[in-house]
């Protein structure tokens, strides 16, 4: 059962190297299988759950009213979210914020996958699913603004061998509680050492993530989350091409980075002139 593995998961160290933790397939179906890198099971956080889902042939969920937010990255496909006030499709290149008690049904057309950010955690309690037969009678009316809200991604970092797109945060959703981002790194190359002001989770989809600091490096390869505290001084190296999710709590900010200027460095001055320059437009506009 999930108690065991919470009992085998390792626990947080005390001191601040950064935490780096194995996915966990915990749900496998004939067209569908959802990695958690984060949550109840694989890390034991109630703060935030995430995970991987990947789709491979056309389905679709039962009924739930979760009793936590969503925010939802669509990288690959489309989904159908059905609810009370009809069908929204998200496709690639969009993420979608799921408010905590909305009822609805997803359903998948075909191949596709995901990332769904969960806050609280998801946990099979709090997801309220309506099994076959006992689905609930939808007298409720849809009132305005009740529904998934879609918000388009914004490539914030364009680099010569890295591209950053946030789908949630400052500049993408005017969201400074959560950011949410897709990294895609084409060629090795490192960034300058930095010490956030905000909590990092990771999950590291393909290739692989060398973060290095003072007492050493830590690596983390695909398939594996690593979790960074606010305030550790911390250098990202990326040895070959590789894909992951940063996750910031709060959102991500330029300023909030604390980044250390650096020659060489992947973002040169140019790509962080233009991410400040957005992030400045979003303040702006606030």
């Amino acid at each position: 059962g999930s108690s065991d593995l919470r009992q085998r998961r390792p626990r947080a160290p005390s001191g601040a190297m950064p935490t780096v933790t194995p996915a966990v397939e915990v749900a496998k179906l004939d067209n569908l299988s959802i990695t958690e890198y984060f949550g109840g099971v694989a890390t034991g956080d109630p703060r935030l759950s995430a995970a991987h889902v990947v789709v491979t042939a056309a389905g679709e969920e039962a009924w739930q009213t979760p009793s936590f937010d969503e925010y939802v990255i669509i990288t690959s496909g489309e989904v159908h979210l059905q609810h009370a006030g009809g069908e929204t499709v998200v496709k690639q290149g969009s993420g979608v914020f799921l408010k905590s008690g909305l009822r609805m049904k997803w359903v998948f057309p075909g191949p596709c996958s995901y990332v769904p950010i969960c806050m609280p955690a998801f946990s099979p309690d709090n997801v309220n699913r309506e099994e076959e037969g006992q689905e609930k009678e939808s007298k409720a009316e849809a009132k305005e603004g009740e529904g998934p809200v879609i918000f388009s991604s914004v490539d914030v970092v364009t680099a010569p061998d890295l591209t950053i797109t946030e789908f949630f945060g400052h500049v993408a959703s005017k969201d400074p509680v959560i950011s949410a981002c897709v990294a895609t790194v084409r060629a090795p190359c490192a960034e300058a050492f930095q010490a956030p002001d905000f909590d990092e989770y990771v999950l590291v989809l393909s290739g692989e993530v060398h973060l290095q600091q003072e007492s050493g490096t830590t690596v983390v390869a695909a398939g594996q989350a690593c979790f960074l505290k606010a305030k550790e001084r911390v250098k990202w190296v990326w040895p070959c091409a590789s894909t992951y999710v940063p996750i910031c709590l709060p959102a991500f900010s330029p300023a909030g980075c604390n980044r250390e200027e650096e020659q060489g460095a992947a973002k040169d001055k140019a790509t962080m002139d233009r991410l400040h320059a957005l992030h400045a437009d979003v303040a702006q506009s606030a």
